[in-house]
């Protein structure tokens, strides 16, 4: 009965919240006649991080005003009050470089819009703040911290930030994009996420886990009292001339907090589309399906596959004078100048779906959305493909072939979809054995007709000539990439377009099988042949192609 009662309550409060806002907007309205200005509703309404970086957070709050479009020199600001003379100083400010026009909304549009500030990338560190980590240097800064346990008590005569400074210099050091900290029942495991894999890098005494736990919570902005509940934050730190933007995920496990940090801005993302490792047909494939004035492209794969990088690759490659790009991203990673980049904010309502109307609004030429997860956000996307929008998204599905299957799963018409889609690519992510010890590798017999057997079922229409001799590579390990025989990582791809016979079978609803079998008779080559046409040209070896291809 209890539970019942708090659903009714709760149902009622959702009621009168939403009447409380449609009052308060209506109220906005009048207010904007009075004073003769445009109104706008701004709730829900996405706004670029680059626009508003140019009114800092506490000045947009104590002038209860914010800016939320930017077209050429003219700024839109959205405000409250129009007597505030704090917004007048703002204004007075903006001048000297912008446009200023002036729209109000009301109280509660703008709290909500206020919240967007805190999924924005912040800058580095200033060396005059109190939280300041100084990141260790050097080549020998990952023995350094492999030799912290031989310190013994010693440990404990560094400082907490020195600790914190020297296990991020030697994640950077070593290109990693994920630092571990797990607390076991005597130990701190730190490990490294290096090219996609997980390395153990130093087991650190217990005691030093809660003030090196309380230090990555101060410069998160997490709450230190908290300790049984999932947190995330970020923070930034300078690297010699690099800013890198650290994400934070605290997880309560049976020995304390586990700890997970993402650093962002190691990799480039400024990519030549030349730079993904696209090959021959399927090169040609994604350079004339860009082309197009409109059409949806999409690419799939796992969590970590390097979607995001093709994505980011295909928009720096269509950018240009003349179009306008908009991104919905959950969150934006890198910023990448001349596009309209916008975050996911789920506390203020904002979602793909809603996102993606609202951005559609904004007239755009080219849309990115980072995910396509539901029917809402599916049939938009397809929606706006039909209407003269070029749209990129990504979509989690093992291969090419079973992204057709999965959108109409969500509910999305065949008769939306079949037009709509212009390409469909998956990939993964090898790593590169090192060139600084590559050696030339011998396949036993049976894994040389292991590999033949997959060149055997190459389509003739792909182009591919597969070489009679076939030479494969392998590293050893050196300094150079840390004795693990790897250094960095390529894409390897499926792609296919969506022709008349696979817009048909779209109709038909049928199988993946299906689709992948109509793929390759166009010329597909799946990504385990093109992992391997890889290994030839001494970009990887086969023990990592069998690693990642394997089913």
């Amino acid at each position: 009965m209890s539970d019942f009662t708090g659903n009714k309550s709760a149902k009622i409060s959702e009621v009168f919240t939403d009447l409380n806002r449609k009052f308060e907007e209506q109220q906005a309205q009048r207010m904007a006649k009075v004073h003769n200005l445009p109104y706008f509703d701004l709730t829900g309404f996405p706004i670029d991080q680059a626009v508003l970086a140019e009114v800092p957070e506490d000045t947009a709050s104590s002038a209860q005003a914010i800016p939320f479009f930017k077209e050429g020199p003219l700024l839109r600001i959205a405000m409250v009050d129009p007597e505030n003379p704090n917004l007048l100083a703002l204004l007075k400010e903006l001048k000297k470089k912008s446009e200023a026009e002036l729209y109000l909304v009301s109280k509660s549009g703008l709290a909500v819009a206020l919240r967007q500030y805190k999924k924005i990338i912040v800058p580095a560190v200033s060396p005059s703040s109190k939280h300041e980590v100084v990141v260790a240097t050097g080549a020998d800064v990952l023995e350094k911290l492999k030799n912290l346990p031989k310190l013994g008590a010693g440990v404990g005569e560094l400082s907490i930030s020195e600790i914190l400074g020297m296990i991020i210099g030697a994640a950077v050091n070593t290109r990693s994009s994920d630092i571990h900290l797990e607390p076991e029942k005597k130990f701190v495991k730190v490990r490294f996420r290096i090219d996609g894999v997980l390395q153990d890098v130093v087991m650190l005494p217990v005691s030093i886990i809660r003030n090196l736990l309380s230090r990555i919570k101060l410069l998160s902005g997490l709450k230190l009292n908290i300790t049984s509940a999932p947190q995330d934050g970020r923070f930034s730190i300078k690297s010699g001339e690099r800013s890198l933007d650290l994400r934070v995920s605290v997880l309560p496990t049976n020995y304390g907090e586990s700890v997970v940090i993402r650093i962002l801005g190691i990799q480039d993302v400024g990519l030549n589309i030349n730079d993904l490792g696209l090959r021959g047909s399927a090169f040609k494939v994604i350079e004339e399906e860009l082309a197009k004035p409109n059409g949806m492209i999409l690419t799939t794969g796992p969590t970590g596959s390097g979607k995001t990088t093709t994505l980011y690759a295909f928009l720096n490659y269509l950018n240009r004078p003349g179009v306008k790009i908009i991104t919905l991203e959950d969150p934006v990673e890198y910023q990448l100048e001349g596009i309209n980049q916008t975050p996911i904010d789920r506390a203020a309502g904002m979602d793909f779906a809603k996102g993606l109307r609202s951005i559609l609004r904004q007239d755009p030429d080219i849309v990115m959305v980072g995910e396509i997860r539901d029917f809402e956000t599916g049939e938009t996307a397809a929606q706006a493909a039909l209407t003269g929008h070029v749209v990129l998204s990504t979509l989690h599905t093992n291969d090419a072939a079973g992204a057709i299957p999965r959108l109409l799963d969500l509910g999305v018409k065949p008769v939306t979809l079949a037009p709509a889609l212009n390409a469909l690519l998956a990939q993964r992510l090898l790593r590169r054995i090192c060139p600084d010890c590559k050696e030339v590798y011998r396949p036993s017999s049976k894994e040389l007709e292991r590999v033949r057997g997959v060149f055997s079922q190459i389509p003739r229409k792909s182009g591919v000539e597969v070489p009679e001799r076939l030479i494969f590579y392998h590293s050893k390990g050196c300094a150079k990439c840390h004795n693990l025989g790897y250094r960095g990582r390529v894409g390897i791809f499926e792609v296919f377009a969506v022709d008349d016979k696979i817009q048909q079978a779209i109709f038909d609803q049928v199988s993946t099988n299906q689709i992948k079998k109509l793929a390759q008779e166009q010329g597909m080559v799946t990504m385990q042949q093109d992992a391997i046409l890889k290994a030839l040209e001494g970009l990887t070896d086969l023990a990592e192609v069998w690693r990642v291809t394997e089913k």
